[in-house]
């Protein structure tokens, strides 16, 4: 009895207008926060946090949950219309996004970015809601050996994501590899591959990398394509059908499972379960080679799954008071701000603040599937710019971004290298995904392996003896031999044919 009087004055709270103003002002200015690159979900809600002094935690909290919902989307917005993620989470959404905007069907391409974000959002809610506390004893069984094995996991796509040729994508990967070790070993403390120079001390910023490789390298492709002028202005802002949409709902479902499951993770992150997404998507797809040409699936799959990441990020922040996100340990601090300590406590000390959280989330669901729907055919817009002008802008954004990251210039001179290093990559089809997948796992992999080793005293065997561990290692053999075998499979039924 007590628990149905909590719940309904949690789902009144949630309902005043007073917090509906806030949650959607949230889920606003997130969207337009993911739109500005550089701009993650983490600083988004730093930005905001101090004007949340004086309001009630809850909507406080809430105004930052949508926000958080909303950088995702914005994200994946720029990813499909310039060829730039707003925000790392939509680096995926770039490999179908982008071409079917191209196509001009950049509505479209919206369209189904909302919707699966929205899906997505709302079906990890539910889900966080029902086994919140199990989900987390389970990840509690997590150590060093089970996240290593999840980033080998993570980089069995290379195969899938390297259709035209396998051995330029293990370039690739290797590469991205490289890249990841730059900067202080995270164990000696003692610099490595930087060259004598303070601005690699800490690393090669992920988002430096991909602004290059991305939007710098489309800009110096589509600055030798002739006639762009007429390419851009043939758009549509048509959303997709109810029958399109219909269709996509097994991958939208699939898509936020495997997000809520890596959100759970501290540290992975969107980008990690939206790569993880997209390579399923293609798995069970019956028409696997229409992937990275503009097919609805590669672009609904990772939106999915990183809006997914929020509710699953929220499981270890509220169960166990450890953050799953960088955006995730910002809330986790206004948390501690507002005086409330998240863990196994705070479902019986603040159970109305936490089905206000959960209440919260799930209408930022349908507050972002109504302002993102609304907001589509304007930003579809975008398309309608001359390439001269869209090209200028984009550099200049990029640019920005860059400095907005550390203020340092070095990091512009990083973001043009990176672009030249990008184009030549795309002149000579050497995929970028693969090396951008490796800079996502790469320090989680680095660090999970070496810790691995300090606990068996440097025997390797650990990462087989253990159930989890091993279980997920047999699954990224399998899943990195599939895509091979099923090629061969395929040519050798051609040539009998």
């Amino acid at each position: 009895m007590i628990e149905t009087a909590v719940i309904a004055e949690a789902f009144l709270n949630v309902l005043s207008p007073y917090t509906l103003f806030f949650l959607f002002l949230g889920v606003l200015i997130g969207i337009l926060a993911g739109i500005l690159p550089g701009i993650n979900g983490a600083i988004g809600i730093s930005l905001i946090l101090p004007f949340t002094f004086g309001m009630d935690p809850a909507v406080a909290l809430i105004m930052m949950l949508g926000l958080w919902g909303g950088q995702n989307f914005g994200g994946g917005v720029t990813a499909a219309l310039v060829h730039t993620p707003g925000a790392a989470s939509g680096a995926a959404t770039l490999f179908d996004g982008y071409p079917l905007a191209q196509k001009g069907q950049a509505g479209k391409a919206l369209g189904v970015i909302c919707i699966a974000s929205s899906v997505g959002w709302f079906l990890s809610t539910i889900m966080l809601a029902l086994i919140a506390v199990p989900l987390a004893a389970f990840a509690l069984r997590f150590s060093a050996p089970e996240y290593f094995a999840v980033g080998i996991f993570g980089l069995s796509m290379v195969a899938s994501m390297a259709t035209k040729n396998i051995f330029k994508g293990a370039i690739a990967t290797l590469f991205g590899l490289l890249i990841v070790t730059i900067g202080t070993d995270p164990f000696s403390g003692l610099p490595r591959f930087a060259f004598g120079r303070f601005e690699l001390m800490d690393g090669i910023n992920f988002l430096i990398v991909m602004i290059g490789v991305f939007a710098i390298a489309e800009v110096l492709h589509q600055a030798q394509k002739p006639t762009v002028h007429e390419e851009v202005r043939r758009f549509s802002r048509e959303l997709p059908s109810w029958a399109e949409v219909r269709a996509l709902l097994p991958t939208m479902v699939r898509s936020a499972g495997i997000g809520m499951l890596v959100g759970t993770a501290p540290g992975a992150g969107g980008s990690i379960a939206a790569f993880i997404a997209y390579n399923e998507a293609k798995r069970f797809s019956k028409t696997p080679e229409a992937f990275g040409t503009g097919a609805l699936e590669g672009i609904a799959a990772p939106e999915a799954a990183n809006n997914a990441t929020e509710g699953g990020a929220m499981v270890p922040l509220l169960a166990l008071g450890v953050p799953g996100s960088g955006a995730a340990a910002v809330i986790l601090a206004a948390m501690i701000l507002y005086g409330l300590r998240p863990g196994p406590r705070i479902f019986t000390d603040e159970p109305v603040l936490v089905y206000s959280l959960f209440f919260g989330l799930a209408l930022g669901a349908v507050a972002l599937l109504i302002l993102g729907l609304l907001l589509t055919p304007y930003l579809a817009m975008l398309m309608r710019i001359p390439k001269p002008y869209l090209i200028t802008g984009v550099t200049g954004l990029s640019f920005m971004a860059a400095m907005a990251i550390t203020g340092l210039m070095f990091d512009v001179r990083l973001v043009l290298l990176f672009g030249i290093i990008g184009y030549i990559m795309r002149r000579y089809d050497f995929p970028p995904a693969p090396m951008i997948l490796a800079l996502v796992l790469g320090f989680m992999i680095e660090t999970s392996m070496r810790r691995a080793l300090i606990m068996s005293d440097g025997d390797w065997s650990i990462f087989v003896t253990r159930p989890i561990s091993g279980t997920i290692l047999a699954l990224a053999v399998l899943s990195f031999l599939y895509p091979i075998l099923r090629k061969i499979v395929s040519s050798a039924r051609q040539g009998g044919a």
